[in-house]
This record gives structure tokens, C-alpha cells and sequence, in this order.
């Protein structure tokens, strides 16, 4: 018997798919869309997962989805050609497909040139080839590059590398070289000598991805994927990178539009919630924040406020730490600051609600119905079973009893990994029967986020709920924002960390951020807090977050003399929230992120080079500073466009030398041919709005350019209660004319300038 060869035929069709058998295996051929397929490879007799990631209607989903359904999809009808064994489907994008029915061998071209193709002989382990699990193995091409998989450290491109893909509770990683990290995203964008492909395995279970660290003499160089899933679905996208991307993020579902008030600094440490006297603490926070002058949207509250003794128990308010929660609350409110709850989906052994969860059979269980037991914060606990309804609905339940009912609106969802191993731990299913909770980690963390979604949608319809959280899959974009975890407090993490979030944008979780400062080790440094700072005034999520090792919480005026520096860098931001909330708007809309490389959107070689910069939204590039006792930058700038630093124009396609003090707000370049608006009101606690809009214009031509703005809170924009402005802009040589036209039914005063160092007469027309 030659297990390497499988004859696979043909048994039924539709125009929109293909069906194939070979013994006891099944083959699949789906034409999502015009530039994307799926291809599915399982056993006749297996029961697929639902799949939780895969919403390309924006559904809640409580049970899943089928993993094979084709509801909501733009289906394709491929051209087809069969012939003496092979199939070719040609797709509206123009990849032609070459399926050799022998081993199910897929190979795509773009022209005559092969972009990649399944591995020869055999790619996939239909009879037990390559062991236990399903294997995906592909070509590799030298010098190819790999971007994706969610929160991965090191490099950019991930070429050469390899990783495993689950989640885990990474406190005090390694920026560079620690894996797994928080995410479970088998998701990536490859790009080679021929064009640019995206892959996205959809499965919960346990994976690995090797992008050509293992090599085999008998096998032309590969790259593969491995999955303990006893079935192979996944989806491959065509187009460039950024049209690749944006695929992806429409197959998984929108990201929701984040209130205003949490692109503003948001305040957080563990060392307040661990004192005693932990309302005092917070007192003084606010009383600080009001000396400073520093505005600040909200405070994430960490689960110290939930102790009894040392340990952790989520929905209990320690009362010696808060004497009135709700009084508390309402303080924070009143100055336009929102408590962020932190919440976690265990239960300690001791926790006053244990026994209630155990009797009611709420947990994920042991084989024999008993609570199943793991290590969790300090002592042995048990995870809630969110697939059991029941148990789903309590969690929601005692977020609006202990939480919303306080006053509270925003949840920070927390710990959430589900680090369960354990082949005999069970949860309750989706309809079917137990399913081993090992294989639906993510999918756990995903519905503890939609019920705590849930309640807050309930508990205030009319407003936008914000979440975070730690952990998921990318199911999870489509109910909160996220963060790169539990970093260390050191330059290298810095300028690695910077890597992990734009790696996790070019994943599709645009909504990101770092604990500024980094979370674990000593007192960040008074450069290296103030480089932290600087780096996150650009990204969505603003805050610091500690817990140092010597009890110091890091804050703002953490060093006394660097507040002017700190005000400076905080004013920025704040002046920068306009722009940043209309990239949040332009990212759930259009699925263009608000962080990304330059090279998503230039095709330039120079930018294919790992690179210390970043874009905000299309029309800002930023470089950083990630070396301690460094004060300058070289900035490669993208071919194709002119960029403006302060009043000077530079020519793309070249180096320019930066000097960029740690003391102060960041320099930046503006693409020629934008518009950017700006919060110009002066800088201070509780301050109010006045936007500007300023020209970068072109030497010569026109531009169109849009912006978004709403009350900031509620649904309202979905119906046309916003601010869609639409400009024109007109460069000639000795004048610049803007039109523009307001295509919401919010009324706004339009104020318009030109950049400095322009010297042109501005014309505005409405």
C-alpha cells in the first residue's frame, strides 16, 4: 500500500463549489469571492467545531457558526476546466488554480509565474503521513516575507521563524524571542517574488506555524502549518497586502466604533487596587491629574479592589478598600473619568460564589462532572463554562448586579487564556454534547467577552460599550479593543513591542496599545518613560500600566522635573485625537488600520527592511527613538509623495536625519495632499474641543480628502447623527481652493488653514 497516493474524485458540485472523496476523506473547494477560496480537507465521519471566528454579517453568535457555511459570503463562480485528471479554475482576480486530483495537490499562478503551491508529493496528512495531527504544507520561497499571527515578538517578517499558536498568560515576556504570547491568530500575509497571498487556518484547537525553520533533504524548501484539529479548514486570500488584509477583516466581522473619551489618556496600575488604602490612593490620582493639568478619559481599576486577604475574587468589592463603590464611581464620572473594571473568567477554590458555580455545574468540568481544577492567581481555581447558557447568562447577570449597577460602563476583561491543557477537562458544548475544552480555548475567552458585552449593551442600549481584553482569537475584534499583556520595563522591549503591535494590526486587531512604561520589572527610567510615552501618543490605546517590583506605581509625574516634558507629550495627543478618531472611523468602515508599516500602502523596497517607523492612518508617518542615550533617527520616506516636516517639503525616496529629544512632543511627517484635523483648544484638564483643519497641500493638483466626527458615545452616526465631511482641494501655483460639503445631519463650524510656510491665498467654499 503507497499511503502517497490518494486518488481523489469528483461527487458533486455547485456553482459556487466543488466536492471530492477518496476513501474515507473529504475534499472541499469553496469560491468565497472573486479573489478568496476555501478549502476544507476532514474524514466523512467528522463533526466539525463551529467556528467562531469566521462573521462576515455581524452576528452575536452564541453557539457558532457552521465552520462550512456559506451564509453572508459575495460567491464566485469560477471558470472551470477539467481534464484527464486535473482541474483548473481561473478567478475574477486573475490567479488561475491547478488541481491535481492525485494527493489533492493545489497550485496557484498569477500569469504563467507560480505564485505557490501545496507541497509534492503530498501536502496534507490524509492517512496518518506525518503523524497524528492535520498538516498544511506549502512552498517557500527564498527571501519571501511572512507578516501576521497576531501578537508574535522579534522581527516584522517572521520568515524563517516559527511559532506555536495558543494562548498563554506570558507575564514579563521577552518581546523578542518569548512565544506563545496572548493570542491564538493562525492568520498571515506572504509576500514573494511573484505577488502576495494570505492564509487563515480556521480552527480553535492547539497549532503550530513554521515559516522554514525545519528543512527535509527529500523536500524542496517549505513552509507548513499544524494543527491539532482533527480537521483542515482554511481560506486563501489574493490581491496586495493591504487588500489582502482588509479581506480577512471582512470575513471575520467589523470592529465596533470605540467611544471618543478612550482615545484619551487612561490611567492603570496594580499598585493602587493592592494598598490598603486603595480609594485614598485614587483620590490622589484625580487630585494630581487636576494639579497637572492632564486630561485623562479613564482609569482601569485592577483586581486588587476584588481581595479577600491576597487573593482575588472577581465580582467582590473589598469594602475596607471601597467603603461605597457606587460613591466612588460617581466621583471618578463627574470629572469625565470612567472606572474600567478589571474582571477574570476563575473562580478561586475560596471564593464565597465557588460552591454556588459548582453545584449548578457552571465550570468546565472533569470528566466525572466535577469542577476541573487548575493554578489561577495565588491558588487553585476553576474557569466558568461560557458555552453552557446558564452559566453564560450568570456571568452577565453579575456584571450588571456588581458592575453597571454601580455606575460603571466600560469592562476590562482580563486573564482570560484558559490555560487548560488537559485532554479529560470538558465544557458543555454547543448543542452537541461536551466538547474537550482544549480545543476551544479561544472560543471561551470570546463568549466570556460577548456576555460581558451583553450586559453592557443591555444595561445602556443607546450607548457604544467599550471592552478590553487580553486574550482570544480574532473573533474577539469584534467586541473589543486589546493590548500586548504583561511587557517589561526596558528599551528592548520598546522597540520590540513596537513590532508586536503593528504585527497584531497587520492581524486585524486595529484597536491596540501598550502598557506604557512596561508592566513588569523596575521604575521604567525617566528616558525610557518618556520614549514610552512618545511612542504611544500615536497608537489607539493611551495608557500606563505597572506593576514594578518595588510596590511604585508608574505614573505621569512619576519624576518630578519631566511633567512640562509629560504635559507636552499628553497635549499632543490630545491635539492629535480628531485624526486618531476619524482612523478609528475609517477602520471599522473600510478596514484600513489606524496603525501600520509604510509598506502596506508603498510598494518600495526600501520599506521592505525592518524599520523603527510607523504610519498613523494614510497621511502621517512617525519615527522612533527605541535606544537609551539616542536622540537621533534616520526616516526612510515612501517614493511616490512628497512629506511636510513643520513648514519644509521633502521628496519621497529618501533618508532624512531626525532629531528628536525625549523632553517634548514628536516630530512627525505629513503626506502632501491631506487634510488633518486637529484639536487646537488649550491643553488641560476637563478642556473642551476646537478642531482645526489643516492643508498639506500638493505643489500642483487635487485631492479629495473625508472626515468623521459624532457625539462620541452613541449609535446615533449609523443613522446619519454625525459629521461626514467631504473636501475637494484645488493646488495651484499661486493659490489653494477647498470645497466641501457636510453629508451628516450634525451641524459643525468648519475652520480651515494652511500649513505653515505656505504662502498662497486659501480659498473656502461650502
Amino acid at each position: 500500500m503507497n499511503k502517497f497516493n490518494h486518488i481523489f474524485t469528483a461527487y458533486d458540485k455547485t456553482p459556487y463549489s466543488r466536492f471530492y472523496s477518496s476513501g474515507r476523506n473529504i475534499a472541499r473547494i469553496d469560491f468565497i469571492s472573486g479573489s478568496c477560496i476555501r478549502v476544507a480537507m476532514y474524514k466523512d465521519c467528522t463533526s466539525l467545531l463551529p467556528t467562531f471566528s469566521v462573521c462576515p454579517e455581524f452576528s452575536l453568535m452564541l453557539n457558532g457558526r457552521e465552520r462550512l457555511s456559506l451564509e453572508g459570503f459575495g460567491l464566485c463562480e469560477a471558470e472551470i476546466k477539467e481534464n484527464n485528471g486535473k482541474e483548473t479554475f481561473l478567478l475574477p482576480c486573475g490567479v488561475r488554480i491547478n488541481l491535481d486530483l492525485k494527493n489533492f495537490n493545489l497550485s496557484y499562478y498569477l500569469g504563467e509565474k507560480e505564485l505557490f503551491s501545496d507541497r509534492r508529493p503530498l501536502a496534507y496528512n490524509i492517512e496518518g503521513e506525518f503523524g497524528r495531527d492535520s498538516f498544511h504544507y506549502i512552498t517557500r520561497e527564498k527571501g519571501e516575507k511572512i507578516y501576521g499571527l497576531g501578537d508574535k515578538g522579534g522581527d516584522l517578517n517572521k520568515s524563517g521563524r516559527a511559532f506555536r499558536i495558543e494562548c498563554s498568560d506570558a507575564m514579563g515576556y521577552d518581546a523578542a524571542e518569548s512565544d506563545p504570547l496572548y493570542k491564538h491568530l493562525p492568520f498571515y500575509i506572504c509576500e514573494n517574488s511573484v505577488g502576495t497571498y494570505g492564509i487563515f487556518y480556521d480552527t480553535t484547537d492547539s497549532s503550530y506555524a513554521d515559516f522554514g525553520k525545519e528543512i527535509n533533504n527529500y523536500y524542496p524548501t517549505y513552509k507548513h502549518f499544524r494543527t491539532e484539529d482533527d480537521a483542515l479548514v482554511y481560506y486563501v486570500f489574493f490581491g496586495d497586502k493591504l487588500s489582502v488584509l482588509q479581506q480577512f477583516c471582512r470575513l471575520c466581522g467589523k470592529q465596533p466604533l470605540p467611544p471618543r473619551w478612550s482615545f484619551d489618556y487612561c490611567g492603570s496600575t496594580m499598585a493602587y487596587t493592592d494598598a490598603p488604602d486603595s480609594e485614598a490612593q485614587l483620590d490622589g490620582f484625580l487630585a494630581r491629574l487636576k494639579e497637572t493639568g492632564l486630561s485623562c478619559g479613564g482609569f482601569y481599576l485592577s483586581s486588587g479592589y476584588t481581595s479577600i486577604g491576597k487573593l482575588r475574587c472577581v465580582f467582590n468589592w473589598n469594602r475596607d478598600k471601597f467603603p461605597e463603590p457606587e460613591a466612588f464611581i460617581r466621583k471618578f464620572a463627574d470629572e469625565g473619568i470612567r472606572i474600567i473594571p478589571n474582571i477574570k473568567p476563575a473562580f478561586l477554590q475560596s471564593h464565597p460564589l465557588y460552591d454556588k458555580i459548582a453545584r449548578e455545574g457552571w465550570f468546565v468540568k472533569n470528566a466525572d462532572g466535577t469542577p476541573f481544577l487548575t493554578e489561577f492567581w495565588d491558588g487553585l481555581g476553576s474557569y466558568m463554562d461560557f458555552t453552557d447558557p446558564s452559566a453564560f447568562m450568570f456571568w452577565e447577570e453579575k456584571v450588571k448586579e456588581t458592575l453597571l449597577d454601580y455606575g460603571i460602563t466600560a469592562t476590562w476583561n482580563d486573564n482570560n487564556e484558559y490555560d487548560i491543557k488537559d485532554c479529560d477537562a470538558v465544557a458543555s458544548g454547543f448543542g452537541d454534547g461536551y466538547v474537550r475544552a482544549s480545543r476551544i480555548r479561544p472560543a471561551l475567552t470570546y463568549l466570556m467577552v460577548l456576555s460581558s458585552y451583553m450586559a453592557q449593551m443591555k444595561n445602556d442600549p443607546g450607548k457604544r460599550p467599550f471592552l478590553s481584553t487580553r486574550s482570544g482569537n480574532i473573533a474577539v475584534r469584534r467586541l473589543a479593543q486589546t493590548w500586548s499583556g504583561d511587557n517589561r520595563s526596558d528599551f528592548r522591549d520598546l522597540r520590540y513591542c513596537h513590532n508586536i503591535g503593528l504585527t497584531m494590526s497587520l492581524s486585524g486587531f486595529f484597536f491596540y496599545g501598550h502598557d506604557l512604561g512596561g508592566f513588569d520589572g523596575e521604575m521604567p527610567s525617566r528616558e525610557l518613560l518618556l520614549r514610552w510615552l512618545q511612542h504611544g501618543v500615536f497608537e489607539p490605546r493611551f495608557t500606563i500600566h505597572s506593576w514594578n517590583k518595588d510596590g511604585s506605581a508608574t505614573m505621569p509625574w512619576s519624576y518630578e522635573d519631566i511633567i512640562p516634558a509629560v504635559r507636552k507629550i499628553f497635549a499632543q495627543r490630545k491635539r492629535l485625537i480628531p485624526y486618531l478618531y476619524n482612523c478609528a472611523y475609517n477602520a471599522t468602515e473600510k478596514e484600513i488600520p489606524v496603525n501600520a508599516p509604510a509598506f502596506l500602502y508603498y510598494d518600495d523596497e526600501e520599506l521592505k527592511k525592518e524599520s523603527d517607523t510607523m504610519m498613523l492612518g494614510k497621511d502621517i508617518l512617525i519615527g522612533f527613538i527605541f535606544d537609551d542615550g539616542e536622540t537621533e533617527t534616520e526616516i526612510y520616506l515612501p517614493e511616490k509623495d512628497s512629506w511636510y516636516l513643520g513648514n519644509k517639503l521633502y521628496e519621497g525616496g529618501r533618508k532624512i536625519k531626525l532629531s528628536i529629544p525625549d523632553e517634548g512632543e514628536m516630530p512627525y511627517f505629513v503626506r502632501s495632499g491631506s487634510l488633518i484635523p486637529t484639536d487646537e483648544a488649550p491643553y488641560g484638564f476637563g478642556a473642551k474641543e476646537d478642531i482645526f483643519f489643516t492643508v498639506y497641500p500638493l505643489e500642483e493638483g487635487e485631492f479629495e480628502s473625508e472626515f468623521f466626527t459624532d457625539d462620541g458615545e452613541s449609535f446615533g452616526y449609523q443613522k446619519g447623527d454625525c459629521v461626514k465631511l467631504r473636501f475637494t482641494v484645488v493646488c495651484e501655483k499661486n493659490r489653494v481652493r477647498v470645497s466641501y460639503i457636510n453629508e451628516g445631519n450634525m451641524d459643525f463650524d468648519v475652520k480651515i488653514r494652511l500649513c505653515d510656510g505656505d504662502s498662497r491665498e486659501l480659498i473656502t467654499v461650502s
